[in-house]
C-alpha cells in the first residue's frame, strides 16, 4: 500500500492509537486521515535540538544539521520509508538503462532556487560532479556515498543522464539521499568549502528559505510562498503550512521535556530514555523514528600496529563481553532495538547475524586468555607489562552515547578489561576525528535505507570501517558483489555474506538499533521525516 503521506506522519495526541492500528493495516504506510480537522496556515513552531550546528557543508549527516537542510535543499527522486519506492521530485521522471550504467531524468518543469534562478540540467550536473568527483581547488572533496560515478551529461536544458563506470545496485537510493543528492543552487557551488559551509549562502529549491543563523545554537527558516513542487505523495500542494520554523539547540534533557510541556517548545529530539514516559504524561507524543542503515556501533580502529585489538581474538572477546539486551533493559528502552544485523531493523535486505552477538562472558574469557592476556592483581589483564585498557569516547551526537558505554565499561571490566571514558565537546570531537588520531574505537552510524551503506562505511576506497588502516581485500571483494547483484534473493545473500565477514572478523561492535525519539506537543500536527529520521516540516502545521 502505497503512503498517500510524504513520510511518517502524526496527526495529534489523540490520534496515536488510531495511527498505530492504521499502520499495522496497512503494513507500514500511513494513516490517510487527519483527526485533528482542517490544518491551519501560519504560526511558528519551535524545535529544540540537544546538539550544535556546526559547518553547513552539503555533504554533512550531523544529526542537529540534517533536520535543518533537509527543509532547505531537495533531491531528483525521494523513497518511501514505508514501502521502499522511489517517486518523482525535482524530477518529473526517470528511466534506468537496461545495462543500468545510465538514469536518465527529466527536470520537472517550473521549478526555481530560493535565488530566483531555474532549476536546470546543468545546475544539476555541477551538483552531481561536486559529489562524485570533488573539487580540489575549492577543497571539497568527493562524497563517499557517489561509488562508480563517471559524470553526468547535460541532454538538453531539461534532461540530464547520470553514467556509472559499472552497474551498483545501491545508486538510486543515493540519488534520493538527504545528504547525496540534495540539489543547491548555482550561487553556492561557485563558492569553496567555506562558502559552502556558511548557511547563509544557501540556495536551495526548498519550502523552506533561511532567516537567521545565530552562530552554531540557532536557525531560524521562514516560509517560501512560492513554492508549488512538493514532491509525489506529499499531503497537501502549494506552500508549506507553517510560516516560519525556529530551530535552538538545548543540550539539557530535562529543558527539552519542560519546554514541549509549557508549550515554549513543539518538537523536541532526542528525547531521553528516562524522559519518554514523561513526555507522555505530560500530554505530549512520543514519536520513535527507526533510522534504516547501520547499528549504532563501536567501529573497529586498526592504525596502531601495536594496539591489543590488531589481535583478533582480542576483537572477538570484547564482542562476546558486550551484552546488547542489558544494555537495552539498563539505559535504552524498546524503542532502541537490541542489534542482530549490521544494518537497523527495517533496512531491506538485511542479513542476520544475530549468532555473532550473543553476549558470552566465560568465551570473552577463555579467548582473552588464548591471546595472552592474564588476569592482573587488580582483575585487569596484563601481556608483556601491558595493561588491556582502552579509552572511549562519548560521542556528542547521541543523546544515549555516555549511559550506553557506562554500561560497556562495566561489562567489559568484568572480562579483565579496563576502560575510561572521555567526553569531548563537539568541536574537540570533530577535531578529533578530522586529525585521525590513534582511538581503538569510534561509536557512530551512517544511516541510508539501504544496504550498500556497508559499502560506504567498509569499502577500503570509501569511509572504511576499519578507517583506512587495514585493507581487507575479501571484504572488498564481497562488497563489490553485492553492487552487482540486483536479483534481490542474490542480493540478500550477498549481503549476508558481508554482515558474516565483518563480524567474523571482529570489525564492529553494535550496541543498539539507532533510533531518533521525537517528543511532540499535542499542538503540532503531520509531521514527518525521511527515510533516516530527517524531519519534514513541509505538511506540518500547528493548531492554535
Amino acid at each position: 500500500m502505497f503512503t498517500n503521506r510524504f513520510q511518517r506522519v502524526v496527526k495529534s495526541a489523540a490520534a496515536v492509537t488510531v495511527l498505530a492500528v492504521a499502520l499495522a493495516a496497512c503494513g507500514g504506510a500511513s494513516a490517510s486521515n487527519d483527526t485533528a480537522g482542517t490544518p491551519v496556515e501560519g504560526g511558528t513552531l519551535t524545535f529544540y535540538d540537544p546538539v550544535d550546528y556546526a559547518a553547513w557543508k552539503p555533504t554533512n549527516s550531523l544529526w542537529s544539521n540534517s533536520q535543518v537542510s533537509n527543509n532547505l535543499a531537495e533531491r531528483l527522486i525521494w523513497q518511501d520509508p514505508e514501502t521502499g519506492e522511489y517517486r518523482p521530485w525535482l524530477a518529473q521522471s526517470y528511466q534506468i538503462s537496461d545495462d543500468h550504467l545510465t538514469y536518465t531524468f527529466t527536470l520537472k518543469p517550473g521549478v526555481t532556487f530560493s535565488d530566483g534562478t531555474a532549476l536546470t540540467a546543468g545546475v544539476v550536473k555541477a551538483n552531481f560532479d561536486q559529489h562524485g568527483i570533488g573539487d580540489p581547488q575549492k577543497g571539497i572533496t568527493a562524497d563517499p556515498f557517489w561509488t562508480d560515478y563517471a559524470g553526468t551529461d547535460v541532454i538538453d536544458d531539461q534532461t540530464v543522464a547520470v553514467k556509472l563506470s559499472k552497474p551498483n545496485a545501491g545508486f538510486i537510493q543515493i540519488l534520493s539521499n538527504y545528504r547525496a543528492s540534495s540539489i543547491l543552487g548555482q550561487s553556492l557551488l561557485d563558492r569553496d568549502l567555506n562558502g559552502q559551509s556558511d548557511l547563509r549562502n544557501w540556495v536551495g529549491t526548498g519550502p523552506f528559505v533561511v532567516e537567521s543563523v545565530n552562530g552554531t545554537s540557532g536557525v531560524t527558516l521562514v516560509r517560501r510562498d512560492d513554492y508549488n513542487w512538493a514532491p509525489e505523495g506529499s499531503g497537501h500542494s502549494g506552500r508549506a503550512y507553517l510560516e516560519r520554523i525556529v530551530f535552538k539547540t538545548v543540550p539539557e534533557a530535562g529543558t527539552r521535556v519542560g519546554a514541549l510541556q509549557s508549550g515554549e517548545a513543539q518538537v523536541a529530539r532526542n528525547i531521553a530514555p528516562y524522559d519518554e514516559e514523561t513526555v507522555s504524561a505530560g500530554g505530549g507524543v512520543l514519536l520513535p523514528i527507526s533510522v534504516q542503515g547501520e547499528t549504532n556501533d563501536l567501529t573497529l580502529q586498526l592504525k596502531d600496529p601495536e594496539a591489543p585489538t590488531q589481535d583478533k581474538r582480542v576483537r572477538l572477546a570484547l564482542q562476546a563481553a558486550t551484552d546488547r539486551t542489558e544494555i537495552n533493559q539498563t539505559v535504552l528502552s524498546p524503542n532502541y532495538p537490541v542489534p542482530s544485523s549490521a544494518l537497523v531493523q527495517g533496512t531491506p535486505l538485511r542479513g542476520d547475524t544475530s549468532s555473532y552477538l550473543t553476549y558470552d562472558l566465560d568465551k570473552a574469557k577463555s579467548l582473552l586468555d588464548e591471546a595472552g592476556w592474564k588476569p592482573g592483581a587488580d582483575g585487569v589483564r596484563e601481556k608483556d607489562g601491558k595493561r588491556l585498557a582502552f579509552q572511549l569516547r562519548v560521542a556528542p551526537y547521541y543523546q544515549v552515547s555516555q549511559s550506553v558505554l557506562e554500561v560497556v565499561q562495566s561489562q567489559w571490566r568484568k572480562a579483565g578489561v579496563d576502560v575510561t571514558l572521555t567526553r569531548p565537546s563537539l568541536t574537540e570531537y570533530e577535531s578529533q576525528l578530522a586529525s585521525a588520531p590513534d582511538w581503538y574505537f569510534t561509536q557512530g552510524q551512517t544511516s541510508t535505507a539501504e544496504p550498500s551503506v556497508l559499502r560506504t562505511s567498509y569499502g577500503s576506497d570509501r569511509q572504511n570501517g576499519t578507517k583506512n588502516y587495514q585493507k581487507d581485500d575479501k571484504l572488498d571483494q564481497l562488497l563489490a558483489a553485492q553492487s552487482s547483484a540486483f536479483d534481490p534473493n542474490e542480493r540478500k545473500s550477498a549481503i549476508q555474506a558481508i554482515e558474516d565477514h565483518i563480524f567474523a572478523e571482529g570489525y564492529s561492535i553494535p550496541l543498539y538499533d539507532e533510533t531518533q525519539v521525537f517528543g511532540l506537543a499535542p499542538s503540532v500536527h503531520g509531521f514527518a521525516t525521511e527515510s533516516t529520521g530527517r524531519s519534514w516540516f513541509y505538511d506540518t502545521w500547528v493548531s492554535q
